[in-house]
């Protein structure tokens, strides 16, 4: 199984980064091409619940894996039944789940056609299929000055992080890759929306929080105590507020049927 690079991030994942993967999961399970009320839908890649919490709203009744113990575990007493899995080897019979959900993981994949096969693998015919990853396009200075006052605090991107940003996250970060995958991997009428999304962050605690919810940093804010991760985000709301936009991330959605 592959490195738990989110080890000690759950916490933080939870109530921070799901402030944007929230909204957007919402979005991606609207996009079914069917009702998934009463249907098994495996949620891939779940971390604390994201996609989950939008397939329940939409009736479903859902599964999880996720290559994180820690990510599974957050809040794991309420939460439908889980497995730490690699999304490339599911610990799933063949065609157990009648649709599919993969939000923000296949950009993880080096081999994001390994994954979607092994997703395909388990889901009976005819299920949806539904991916979401962010658009190599999707840029924001206001976000990329939380990171330069991380950087001046100390903070150093992480090697696994690098190396994401530079091999995997491009695979699929366009509506022409995603678009090619699907077609690769024989899904039928795929369709492929590259948009900004609205995620409702409009302040700047939450940019803030959102942004050091995410893995990269957890390590690092661990190190420096609960003291000085507020001070530092104390300093990060006060250099983006003047500068504070909506934040609407571009993502790549995918809706298809097995």
């Amino acid at each position: 199984m592959s490195v738990d690079h989110y080890a000690g991030a759950g916490r933080r994942w939870a109530l921070g980064a799901s402030l944007v993967y929230g909204p957007i999961a919402t979005q991606l399970v609207a996009m079914s091409p069917h009702s998934l009320a009463g249907r098994r839908v495996l949620d891939a890649g779940a971390g604390t619940g994201a996609a989950t919490a939008a397939l329940l709203d939409a009736g479903a009744d859902p599964i999880a894996t996720d290559l994180s113990s820690d990510m599974l575990a957050w809040n794991a007493a309420s939460r439908p039944p889980s497995a730490v899995a690699d999304i490339c080897a599911l610990p799933l019979s063949g065609s157990c789940v009648d649709d599919v959900v993969a939000a923000f993981v296949l950009h993880h994949l080096v081999d994001p056609g390994l994954g979607i096969g092994e997703m395909l693998r388990v889901t009976r015919s005819g299920g949806a299929f539904l991916a979401a990853v962010f658009s190599t396009s999707s840029r924001s200075a206001v976000r990329d000055q939380i990171d330069d006052v991380a950087t001046a605090a100390g903070w150093r991107a992480p090697g696994w992080y690098v190396d994401l940003k530079a091999t995997a996250i491009p695979l699929l970060g366009t509506a022409a890759a995603m678009t090619s995958a699907a077609r690769s991997a024989d899904l039928v009428d795929p369709v492929v929306v590259e948009r900004p999304v609205d995620v409702g962050i409009a302040q700047p605690e939450q940019l803030v929080d959102y942004r050091f919810g995410q893995a990269q940093f957890a390590a690092w804010l661990d190190r420096v105590g609960p003291e000085r991760a507020d001070e530092i985000r104390a300093r990060a709301v006060e250099i983006i507020r003047p500068v504070m936009r909506p934040y609407q991330p571009i993502v790549v959605f995918l809706a298809a049927t097995v």
